[in-house]
């Protein structure tokens, strides 16, 4: 089957989890002697450095490159015992989504769906927004009706995949109003960019509350749902606007 091809130039967005403000993982140890101690192992046992030093080793290959860079470089490194949208857990596979609100609901799923299945109380969770640049061609399919099937999803994504694709432009069947991007070869990212950190406040239940630490608002649920949960009427790009309440206002 011919698929349309697509040239995307563009900042995506994603949500990752971090601290605020961001803080040095080996700092809680104590002396700087044990945070080296425990760097040192880290290198030797964690899968992300490992396949950094086996492509570093190749031709080509700078130590600088963006493809290389923790945030890009993760995502194919470590393998997601679920699979991605496109792609069984045998593949890295790095997802964005086109606009930061719509990064930010889909974050909220994926949280609230974790947090379900683990049955959480009430905590909440530090989310940072990462803006990375892409430059490639991609398969567009974002004019089909989503598949809810998950197997024939990862059939389409392996001969996509097997046959060269750098990535599938989509929409996903629980949010098929945001325009998503399977990223499956590194060498389209630039380096990403770290952007506005958020607070999710999980009830016991759902993530009904996003506080926004650069600038003190407090996003609903229900506003973000509202804005960006429904049915594509036309192929047309969506644009979606978010409404925020102030937290002293609420």
């Amino acid at each position: 089957m011919a698929y349309r091809m697509l040239r995307v130039r563009q900042d995506l967005h994603r949500l990752i989890p971090s601290r605020f403000p961001p803080i040095d993982v080996y700092a809680r140890l104590g002396p700087p002697e044990l945070g080296a101690i425990a760097k040192g192992i880290e290198s030797k046992t964690n899968p992300r450095l490992r396949a950094k030093d086996r492509l570093t080793g190749m031709a080509g290959v700078d130590d600088a490159s963006p493809r290389l860079q923790n945030w890009n470089h993760a995502p194919f490194a470590y393998s997601n015992p679920e699979g991605s949208t496109f792609l069984n857990p045998a593949y890295g596979v790095l997802e964005v989504t086109d606009g930061a609100h719509a990064a930010l609901y889909w974050a909220l799923l994926r949280r609230e769906e974790f947090l379900q299945r683990t049955e959480e109380p009430p905590l909440d969770v530090d989310m940072r927004l990462l803006v990375t640049p892409v430059d490639g061609e991609f398969i567009d399919i974002s004019n089909t009706p989503p598949d809810p099937d998950r197997n024939r999803r990862w059939a389409l994504g392996r001969e996509l995949y097997e046959n060269g694709a750098k990535g599938v432009l989509f929409r996903r069947p629980r949010l098929p109003r945001a325009l998503a991007f399977a990223v499956f070869d590194s060498t389209v990212l630039g380096r990403s960019v770290q952007s506005t950190h958020y607070r999710f406040s999980w009830d016991g239940k759902k993530v009904r509350l996003i506080y926004d630490f650069s600038s003190g608002e407090e996003i609903l649920r229900e506003d973000l749902a509202r804005e960006l949960e429904g049915t594509v009427e036309s192929d047309r790009q969506v644009v979606c606007r978010m409404p925020t309440r102030n937290s002293r206002e609420a």
